[in-house]
């Protein structure tokens, strides 16, 4: 709710805002990376939006690699022990 109510009130401030500087820019978005400080604050920002679906997408992909493994061990240990027959 608190995040809502915070885009709701911030919104039109953050527009009109982003609108201003792009006027005095020209149009370019080149003021956001120019500065140390707001070039942290876009790296963050990306991270912070980044991070939780590829960590998730890890997270599944490790999941089934696990699920897999049992089985590719079994039919490992299956050949072994086919190869060791076939040597007596």
């Amino acid at each position: 709710m608190a995040p809502m109510l915070l885009g709701f009130i911030l919104g039109g401030l953050m527009e009109n805002n982003l609108s201003r500087a792009l006027t005095i820019s020209d149009g370019s978005f080149s003021f956001l990376w120019e500065r140390p400080l707001s070039l942290g604050i876009v790296i963050t920002a990306v991270l912070v939006l980044v991070i939780p679906p590829l960590s998730e997408y890890w997270k599944s992909r490790r999941q089934v690699a696990e699920k897999d493994a049992p089985e590719a061990n079994s039919e490992a240990s299956e050949s072994e022990a086919e190869v060791s027959e076939r040597k007596s």
